[in-house]
């Protein structure tokens, strides 16, 4: 097979990593940035583990389509910055990382539980936008090694 072949193979695969690589890195900036916004002392208003079901399969190539329980922390807390009184619930950088099992869920509510006090980080320049754990999900290591093999693939393909 003539290398020439593998070029648009080559710059799928690069292309794919490098929107992932982007992806990555600005979420490791937005993580930065929020590990750097001032506390604010708050109280849980609420916590419980929520079931939702979401499809799973999309039904195509004739398989089934199917309804798939997944679990996911809902925390809700106030907080008070420069007098004003405001409510949040985003406990994690990136809120779709906190879905899934029940055991995670749980795990996260019982940090969590009703009435206690946390520290609430919080934009300065909006205070409504606000977050309990300012770090960048485990899962975006995953989403990393990913991004560089297909970088890699690409260059080797090239």
């Amino acid at each position: 097979m003539n290398p020439s072949d593998n070029t648009p193979i080559a710059l799928v695969c690069g292309g794919f990593g490098l929107v992932m690589l982007a992806l990555i890195f600005s979420s490791l900036r937005e993580a930065a940035a929020m590990k750097r916004w001032p506390v604010a002392k708050g109280r849980v208003l609420s916590s419980k583990v929520e079931e939702y079901r979401t499809d799973a399969g999309s039904g195509n190539f004739g398989g089934p389509r199917g309804r798939l329980t997944l679990y996911r922390p809902v925390v809700v807390y106030e907080y008070d910055v420069a007098g004003q009184h405001f409510r949040g619930d985003r406990i994690a950088q990136s809120p779709g990382m906190n879905k899934g099992v029940v055991d995670f869920a749980q795990k996260v509510v019982d940090r969590y539980a009703s009435g206690s006090a946390v520290d609430v980080r919080f934009n300065p320049k909006r205070p409504a936008e606000s977050v309990l754990e300012p770090r960048v999900p485990k899962a975006w290591i995953f989403a990393l090694v990913i991004a560089v093999a297909l970088l890699a693939l690409a260059v080797h393909l090239y």
